[in-house]
């Protein structure tokens, strides 16, 4: 499916970061990066099992992995009531962006379906603990961001050459 033919699911899109974040330890995720592959595994997991899309977010292909470009304006949105963003000191020259959970998201969450519940626990199971950069490593050997240029959208289709098992994709 190329990137005319997605459409993008806000909603979908805000709850799968909520729901997440409702899994994570203390309600929180550490890093934009983190966020943004978690998100990738999400909907790259759930097309390749399920033959369509989650949320449609379009993804492009950056130095530090797969980003969906929905990301930003999203946590804009999600920032007015649902999530803190946080700043940690690293040591290192930039910060550590934090997303805080700070509303019961149970309202906003409640349009996800089981199956796509499952995928998103099934990602924050598999790749919760890793870090950014462990994660970036992860994405950089996956056929949908090494079969594209840098900066071109990833194709959700390619996400059939990962070569995954159901039970990494969706759990048992």
């Amino acid at each position: 499916m190329d990137k005319k033919k997605m459409i993008f699911n806000e909603k979908k899109f805000e709850a799968a970061v909520l729901y997440m974040l409702s899994r994570s330890p203390n309600g929180t995720i550490e890093g934009k990066k983190k966020l943004a592959k978690l998100l990738y595994f999400a909907d790259f997991n759930y097309f390749e099992a399920f033959e369509k899309p989650f949320t449609g977010a379009a993804y492009k292909a950056l130095p530090m992995g797969p980003v969906p470009q929905e990301l930003e304006h999203t946590l804009l949105n999600l920032e007015k009531d649902e999530i803190t963003i946080q700043k940690k000191k690293t040591g290192l020259p930039n910060d550590t962006v934090v997303f805080v959970l700070k509303a019961d998201p149970s309202k906003k969450i409640s349009i996800l379906s089981d199956e796509e519940k499952k995928v998103l626990d099934t990602v924050v199971a598999r790749y919760g603990n890793c870090s950014g950069k462990d994660l970036e490593l992860i994405t950089h050997s996956e056929a949908p961001y090494n079969a594209v240029a840098e900066g071109e959208y990833m194709p959700y289709e390619l996400s059939f050459y990962r070569g995954k098992t159901m039970e990494e994709l969706i759990g048992k």
